[in-house]
């Protein structure tokens, strides 16, 4: 049960004097069956005097602050201390296959009024229904392969047809451009997994959070050098939520830190605010995951 410390460092920077600023911030990690977050700690300077958190509807915290002084530069810092076990799953095997299990999800809603399924199958601003994304999944047999099987053949056919590329896509690149290209990062192959999961009849959410990787060997871990990260999670039939990694393509682990979980990144977006005055902004995000000593 390793337990991992994330410090979380963003900056601000304005090209001139802002005289105030509103922002809301998802940065605690959630507590779930696998994970706990042992302390979480928030340094926002200017100070904050009105910081305040709630819960979300999707069980996400949110902290909400303001800042009245005049500043050119902002700085927000979280620590984080969380224990995380790795995620059971039952065996690929035992589980139904995709053609049963889209069955089961439909009656679950339909008689069991679980009707909080049926927002993770519909298209969102940032998760269009593309059938360019459905056919990601052709070849694949939906009728006698066990679901979790299936789920790793997609995440191979990702992992072969997509580059992962830090320099091709921003946060407002559209998922059709990331079809065309077969280029992006962690946020793109969520979203255009989401897309192809939710067309095959498979409520999935969309994560984030944090990974913990390892240096190669003999070099320093280096601070400040990982970011955020994202992946999905997929109902499945008499199991429950499971959460697959597109870009790393595998199943999440004990190093996948959840922070929050919604219907796609504007939902969990750690950051959201904005600003009186200052003229344009830029903006720098470093973050450290690191087992704990």
């Amino acid at each position: 049960m390793p337990t991992i410390q994330i410090t979380h460092h963003t900056v601000y920077q304005h090209g001139g004097p802002s005289t105030a600023a509103w922002q809301m911030l998802q940065l605690q990690p959630r507590n779930e069956a696998t994970q706990e977050c042992l302390d979480f700690q928030l340094d926002i300077y200017p100070p904050a005097p009105d910081l305040t958190s709630r819960t979300d509807y999707f069980g996400n915290t949110r902290h909400f602050f303001s800042i009245r002084e005049s500043h050119q530069e902002m700085t927000i810092t979280s620590h984080s201390t969380v224990k995380r076990t790795a995620d059971v799953r039952p065996l690929p095997g035992i589980t139904l296959p995709l053609a049963s299990a889209r069955e089961q999800v439909a009656h679950a809603i339909r008689d069991r009024g679980q009707f909080e399924l049926e927002q993770y199958l519909h298209a969102t601003a940032r998760v269009p229904l593309l059938p360019e994304a459905a056919t990601l999944a052709d070849g694949l047999d939906a009728d006698h392969t066990p679901l979790l099987e299936w789920i790793e053949q997609l995440g191979r056919k990702f992992s072969e047809t997509f580059t992962f590329d830090a320099t091709a896509t921003d946060v407002s690149t559209p998922l059709s451009e990331v079809l065309q290209t077969r280029r992006g990062v962690c946020q793109d192959f969520t979203h255009l997994l989401l897309s192809c999961l939710r067309q095959q009849g498979l409520p999935a959410a969309y994560v984030s959070g944090y990974l913990l990787t390892n240096p190669p060997a003999g070099q320093p871990r280096l601070i400040g050098a990982d970011a955020m990260h994202a992946w999905v999670s997929i109902f499945v039939p008499e199991v429950g939520w499971v959460d697959y990694d597109p870009t790393n393509s595998c199943f999440a682990g004990s190093g996948h830190i959840v922070v929050a979980r919604g219907r796609d990144y504007s939902d969990v977006s750690p950051t959201r605010g904005v600003f009186s005055g200052g003229g344009g902004h830029t903006l720098q995000i470093g973050v450290t995951v690191e087992p704990e000593e």
